[in-house]
């Protein structure tokens, strides 16, 4: 089955990024098949049919606002042409009420645009289908790139939630704490499924711990810092999270402290050595031995998933190959890179 995914236009490329990611984690062979500005069309194999798609984790998704069963892409001018064909054949219930809805992206933007082809669109719909604008059966998604794509919506992604994980509203507060965003597609670059165990070594107040735990992982993390580790534990114990062990651990002493070494992922915002400490150590010599770490808890294929303010500082050694860098504008004097390494066989 092919998912069409509603991207934010906040990143150009960390969006679409997600949202393979999370396909992959459910289905190794999945296939981006179209990546255009706001859009994503992923060819998910173990998706065989409608019901199968009810449970795909579309909640755990940070950059995307809708995913929705992909009917067709076609170009602008085809698109009545094409819903025509989608309801001869049955591509959505017979019965129902219906509303459609068009999203435009890049120079296709414009109110008076959508709002007339939403009227031509409904005026193919109807009488077979009652027009519901408020609270209908079947809900169909128009969105406008670089060619037209039409979707059945299976999820509208809440906002709410997110905004009330910001940092400052957590009982323990740091102003160097990731974004719960940020966070959150960390933690599906690393390609996991729930149930899986995550580690993060530098985990500060928690914030890649905490969206990583309501997604549904097992989690594990360290700091330097007893304030760290109390703060982290706090974080994660008001959002309901109880399945974690924090504790106290220099980035070398990390392995015995751990209870087995079935770590699935490292995911982890490592030190910059700007706002937070380092205690007098170069911080490309707390990346080596991060890897160090990261190789001996991760089998072959498995994902290590950090953020760092400067590449050039980072040498990744024998055991990873780098596989994805994207940055990440934070204000003018800081750019955050997320980098994603994989362990070498």
């Amino acid at each position: 089955m092919r998912l069409l995914f509603e991207l934010s236009g906040e990143h150009p490329v960390l969006p679409a990024a997600e949202a393979l990611a999370v396909a992959l984690s459910i289905s190794p062979n999945s296939k981006q098949m179209v990546s255009e500005p706001g859009v994503s069309v992923i060819d998910v194999p173990s998706l065989k049919t409608l019901s199968s798609a009810n449970v795909y984790p579309f909640d755990r998704m940070a950059y995307s606002h809708t995913g929705q069963r992909h009917l067709f892409s076609c170009p602008p001018a085809d698109i009545e042409t094409e819903l025509s064909k989608a309801v001869e054949k049955g591509e959505f219930p017979d019965k129902g009420s219906v509303r459609i809805r068009v999203n435009a992206f890049g120079e296709k933007k414009g109110a008076s645009i959508k709002l007339a082809l939403e009227k031509d669109l409904g005026g193919v719909l109807y009488p077979k289908h009652a027009i519901d604008l408020v609270k209908p059966d079947i809900s169909i998604r128009i969105l406008l790139s670089e060619s037209a794509h039409c979707g059945v919506v299976l999820h509208e992604q809440e906002k709410r939630p997110l905004g009330d994980r910001k940092p400052a509203k957590r009982p323990f507060f740091s102003p160097i704490s990731l974004a719960p965003k940020l966070a959150r597609a960390m933690v599906n670059l690393a390609i996991v499924k729930a149930g899986s165990k995550i580690l993060d070594p530098f985990c500060g107040t928690g914030g890649i711990l905490l969206e990583a735990g309501l997604m549904g992982m097992h989690l594990v993390g360290s700091d330097l810092e007893w304030n760290m580790v109390e703060g982290c534990q706090k974080n994660l114990k008001h959002f309901g999270l109880n399945d974690f062990k924090v504790f106290r651990a220099d980035i070398g002493s990390v392995v015995p402290n751990l209870d087995s070494m079935d770590i699935d992922a490292v995911v982890t915002d490592a030190p910059y050595g700007r706002a937070c400490g380092t205690r007098g150590e170069k911080v490309a010599l707390i990346y080596e031995r991060m890897f160090r770490t990261a190789s001996q808890v991760l089998a072959p294929g498995k994902r290590l998933v950090l953020a760092i303010h400067d590449p050039a500082l980072l040498k990744c050694g024998p055991d990873f190959r780098e596989v994805q860098r994207i940055g990440v504008r934070v204000h003018r004097s800081l750019t955050r890179y997320l980098m994603v390494f994989e362990r070498n066989s």
